[in-house]
């Protein structure tokens, strides 16, 4: 009996203990559901007040990005084609004697300026000479002769065919003599144009050939430059377009329009050529000189232009950060034209817009911005 009574107590004890147990886990799992809609509410709270303040929350940990912005504004954008041309001048002259002889004297030196007409180089014309007035002092008497006879054919005396013969004779001689002198004026070989005698390949005593160049004469007051463009601009680039004209061997620049675009298309490189006039009234400018040309091929007055290094790329396309309530927005532009550092966007970006020009390669979308003045 009092084994008995041991176990019945024992096994009430387990029994309470096992109840006890249960009450425990029952309020602990109250205790959670209470803490969990806590929390719900906690959250709607939150959201709330993000909302209220425009989601600009800050974490007292989050850190600050230094940058620079700068406001959209509409300028005036130029695109350019840069080419390089070389120095030319239609009045770059190789004169050769038109016919034979001794060279007898050179009335100019290398590097001298001449005139149009001035005698450069003579050759010998004695003999010429002696021809000139054998056939002057012919001509003379075949004048007095003709003149002589047109009075007795007008008063009707002697034959018709007397008075043509003698007509005759003196009309060859007229001609020969005329011949003979232009002949004598080919002897002193002159300067077709005025300029520079930039060369001369003969001297004194030696024989003039007719074709072989006796000098060559060059005026650079008026020079051109040509250069060979690419076919793809052919219907962009028009006469009077304007041209950055730069001679960076000799620190010269200059600025004029071009004045001849070509109609033809070089089929061996699919170019076609320009000129662009000088005033070389220096002389400053050579030819063959080599220049350095920018050529305005398109202008934008009303453009939204960026810096071209701040334009980023990833598998969707370009992008830039803007400043949006003091975070850095991720914002996709389409670009165009570039030039000189400089890129145009042709949408994505408004009036007013705070591009990020500074600090730009730190921030990512989301980041709270300390903008510097």
């Amino acid at each position: 009996m009092k084994k008995l009574a041991i176990l019945i107590s024992t096994v009430s004890l387990l029994l309470s203990s096992c109840g006890e147990g249960k009450l425990n886990i029952e309020a602990k799992k109250s205790e959670l559901n209470d803490l969990k809609s806590q929390l719900i509410e906690l959250k709607g709270q939150i959201k709330s007040l993000e909302k209220d303040l425009n989601g600009h929350v800050e974490l007292p940990n989050e850190k600050r990005i230094s940058v620079r912005i700068k406001p959209i504004q509409e300028e005036t954008f130029y695109h350019f084609i840069e080419q390089t041309g070389k120095v030319s001048s239609k009045e770059n002259i190789l004169v050769s004697a038109e016919m034979g002889g001794l060279v007898t004297q050179l009335n100019a030196s290398e590097g001298q300026w001449v005139n149009k007409g001035q005698s450069i180089i003579e050759l010998d014309s004695d003999i010429m000479k002696s021809n000139v007035a054998e056939l002057s002092s012919a001509l003379e008497l075949a004048k007095t002769t003709f003149e002589r006879q047109q009075i007795l054919w007008d008063q009707k005396i002697g034959s018709e065919l007397q008075y043509l013969q003698i007509k005759n004779q003196y009309e060859s001689l007229q001609n020969k003599f005329e011949a003979a002198e232009a002949q004598l004026k080919k002897l002193s070989i002159s300067a077709p144009i005025s300029g520079l005698v930039e060369e001369l390949f003969l001297n004194p005593g030696e024989l003039a050939a007719p074709g072989r160049p006796a000098f060559r004469i060059v005026n650079t007051q008026k020079v051109y430059v040509e250069a060979d463009v690419a076919e793809r601009y052919a219907n962009i680039l028009k006469k009077n377009s304007p041209v950055v004209v730069n001679f960076n061997a000799l620190g010269i620049s200059k600025e004029a329009p071009i004045s001849f675009v070509g109609q033809v298309i070089n089929p061996e490189n699919r170019t076609f050529k320009v000129k662009i006039h000088l005033d070389n009234t220096s002389g400053e400018l050579k030819p063959n000189a080599v220049a350095s040309l920018k050529i305005q091929d398109y202008t934008n007055n009303n453009a939204i232009v960026v810096s071209s290094q701040i334009v980023k790329r990833d598998m969707r396309g370009d992008f830039l950060f803007i400043n949006k309530n003091g975070k850095a927005q991720k914002t996709y532009i389409q670009t165009g034209l570039s030039h000189d550092a400089s890129t145009m966007v042709e949408s994505g970006l408004a009036i007013g817009d705070q591009i990020i020009v500074e600090g730009y390669n730190e921030v990512v979308n989301g980041s709270l911005l300390d903008i510097k003045k």
